[in-house]
């Protein structure tokens, strides 16, 4: 871009007269050899007798001025030339890098959006499809008393929290949440196994309320406690959260 830039800038400043700078700068060295050439021209011919200068010598001198100033012009200018052609193709070949540079970035950003619209639509797809956590749990061992080997049976008191917490948006509102509990050993389909928050299911609850934690990258957590303290089989707990964004 730097290059791109100064390239532009040098152009600009060269069309501002109409002249590109090598052109002005081949006729400026021609000027600069013509004046030389007629320089020494000049000095030889004083230098010289009057007897020797006779008109062959003159015309020849005078046809080499001419040939050395013509020469010193056609070689300045197919410098000037050959300069401004290679500023030419600089000048397209920056121009083709940054045509292929600004492709990449416009298919770059076309798949980046593209991506961001998948995703939202697959996110709300499956807010409304729901999202299922699963947790199982041991059968509940009360605190060991003294130096007896059997754990006595939990009471409520006594119940185990844990937490059944589903990931989704920070910004996903929660529309509905099914609750499910069965024996850990039972192949009992989810279907007939919901239960309701707040109804005791045999040593064990969901609270009514839940949990709202804020999670990492734009992400939350929506927990409901369960509380268990069944101490003859562990339960298997399954919570469907359905949300929209």
């Amino acid at each position: 871009m730097e290059r791109l830039g100064h390239l532009l800038a040098r152009n600009s400043r060269s069309t501002t007269v109409g002249i590109s700078e090598t052109v002005l700068a081949a006729l400026i060295g021609a000027s600069a050899t013509m004046v030389t050439a007629m320089f020494h021209l000049v000095s030889s011919f004083k230098s010289q007798s009057t007897d020797r200068r006779v008109k062959g010598s003159g015309i020849k001198s005078l046809l080499w001025m001419l040939a050395l100033m013509l020469a010193s012009a056609v070689g300045g200018f197919a410098f000037a030339e050959y300069r401004s052609q290679e500023t030419r193709d600089e000048t397209h070949a920056l121009r083709m890098e940054m045509r292929q540079q600004l492709q990449t970035i416009i298919a770059a950003t076309t798949r980046i959006e593209q991506g961001r619209g998948g995703g939202a639509d697959d996110e709300g797809r499956r807010g409304v499809e729901g999202v299922a956590t699963v947790v199982n749990l041991p059968a509940c061992k009360g605190a060991q008393v003294g130096f007896a080997t059997d754990h006595p049976n939990c009471a409520e008191q006594d119940a185990v929290q844990v937490s059944v917490c589903t990931p989704m948006p920070a910004n996903a509102k929660v529309t509905s949440a099914e609750f499910f509990s069965r024996p850990d050993d039972s192949q009992q389909p989810w279907n007939d196994a919901r239960v309701t928050p707040g109804q005791d299911i045999g040593g064990g609850r969901f609270a009514v309320t839940p949990v709202e934690r804020p999670d990492a990258d734009g992400t939350k957590q929506v927990c409901y406690s369960f509380a268990h303290w069944n101490s003859q089989k562990g339960r298997t707990l399954r919570v469907l959260v359905k949300y929209a964004m």
